[in-house]
């Protein structure tokens, strides 16, 4: 039950985690759903330099793991890793919204 219990939320952590980030980035913007973990990969729209976007929200204190950190060649300019393994609150829900904005 406790088990049940642990995966439920972290589904419901994603499935909040991802709608916010679906609402508030560009249009284009693309989610993963993963089947397992607590990580949410995003990629965003052509243009977009997550490398970029990591300096910003490091200055709004929102962290963030952008794609050319796990690439030998500094690949996935345009992707980043999003923390979905914590509980759903107002403040996340703002930390998503200023993600976005930057």
């Amino acid at each position: 039950a406790d088990l049940q219990k642990l995966l439920d939320d972290e589904r419901e952590q994603q499935r909040a985690l991802r709608a916010a980030v679906l609402h508030h980035f560009p249009a284009g913007t693309r989610v993963t759903r993963p089947l397992g973990g607590y990580f949410v990969w995003v990629e965003l729209p052509a243009g977009h330099d997550s490398l970029a976007l990591h300096r910003a929200a490091l200055a709004e204190g929102i962290s963030l793991a952008p794609g050319p950190l796990f690439s030998v060649g500094g690949d996935f300019r345009a992707c980043l890793r999003l923390n979905g393994g914590q509980p759903w609150t107002p403040t996340l829900a703002r930390a998503i919204a200023r993600l976005a904005g930057a």
